[in-house]
């Protein structure tokens, strides 16, 4: 089913609903934004309602650059996002938004988690705000981009040094890790050999010694 009050004839990727399903943001290239890909939010009233979405409105500047911004997740009224300068590399933000999906005042940079010479992307955060995952090419990558966690104590505390995910990366890329709400499965996307298409999905499940291999 196609929601055409949300799409473009351009790029609209990276969805992600907010937690009482009245808000959906998303990336999109299409025009008469603030760079390349901005985020933007559309409302419903009716959350069983699937085509009561309205037209995406574009997030002010506290968000939006002339960067291009990538969505990556959404938790507990905060939206967590790359940002991918014109030049150089990009870093990993969150910005804390309202409940009618208003910004709260200019984007942090996640300084524990960003790189300053590796392109960190696709953020996606565990349920209590205390365990991230993201996709990187940082040093110590198995790959062209690996897959890299970081934990915390509570939503107040930093971020620790992100480690390597290990048994889910390929020497291939690994890339938009999405975390199940529970915290125990691991979506990622790979372009590793014996796959059907030229990227495909793969899953990972927790056990208590970490993770299992795709």
């Amino acid at each position: 089913m196609n929601v055409a009050v949300l799409n473009s004839t351009f790029s609209d990727v990276g969805p992600e609903l907010s937690d009482d399903e009245h808000l959906l943001f998303f990336s999109s290239a299409r025009p008469g934004g603030a760079g390349d890909n901005d985020i933007y939010v559309s409302h419903r009233a009716d959350r069983k309602d699937d085509f009561s979405w309205e037209v995406p409105e574009r997030l002010g500047t506290d968000v939006n650059t002339a960067a291009a911004e990538n969505m990556g997740d959404y938790l507990r009224g905060n939206i967590y996002f790359n940002r991918q300068p014109l030049a150089g590399t990009g870093d990993l933000y969150y910005a804390p938004v309202t409940r009618d999906g208003q910004t709260l005042g200019p984007a942090v940079l996640i300084v524990e988690l960003s790189d300053p010479v590796a392109n960190d992307v696709s953020p996606t955060v565990r349920f209590d705000e205390r365990e991230i995952f993201f996709a990187s090419n940082r040093a110590g990558s198995i790959g062209l981009n690996d897959i890299w966690m970081s934990t915390r104590r509570s939503p107040n505390d930093a971020w620790s040094t992100p480690e390597n995910v290990g048994a889910v990366n390929s020497v291939f890329g690994e890339l938009t890790p999405s975390l199940s709400p529970d915290g125990r499965i691991l979506l990622f996307d790979s372009d590793r050999p014996a796959g059907v298409g030229g990227r495909d999905i793969y899953m990972s499940t927790r056990t208590p010694s970490g993770k299992e291999a795709p």
